[in-house]
């Protein structure tokens, strides 16, 4: 559905890769039978959206241009008028890279919270 195969992914040095195992598996087969349908017929719309409401707008790095992750967050962000911050690696960045990752991570939402936050002064991710 995304395009994603985490064996040509490229992770920060020393990731272990986590193994497909009975867990996984069975957290998977859920999402696929439970989750993504509902995903797929929510009928969010984008005006919807409440005023005001304080979100941030991300895509990963490495995701593909055309893929849904990252059109999704550059869609948002427009519609939003704020821009998209870029995460290490792609759709599971906090998998494959988790230090630079958790790192953005809480330089963007330390910097969401502040009084400072604005349009300006975050680096818009342009396509």
């Amino acid at each position: 559905m995304l395009g994603i195969d985490p064996r040509d992914q490229e992770t920060e040095p020393g990731v272990r890769e986590f193994p497909f195992d009975e867990r996984r598996a069975a957290d998977f087969e859920y999402f696929l039978s439970h989750d993504l349908d509902a995903a797929l017929q929510d009928d969010l719309r984008l005006g919807d959206l409440p005023a005001g409401a304080r979100i941030v707008p991300a895509v990963g790095e490495t995701s593909p241009v055309g893929g849904f992750d990252r059109q999704a967050g550059l869609v948002l962000a427009r519609h939003l008028g704020v821009p998209a911050v870029r995460f290490p690696g792609g759709h599971n960045g906090n998998m494959t890279h988790p230090r630079a990752f958790a790192a953005r991570l809480t330089e963007v939402l330390g910097a969401a919270v502040s009084p400072q936050w604005s349009r300006e002064g975050h680096e818009p991710y342009r396509s």
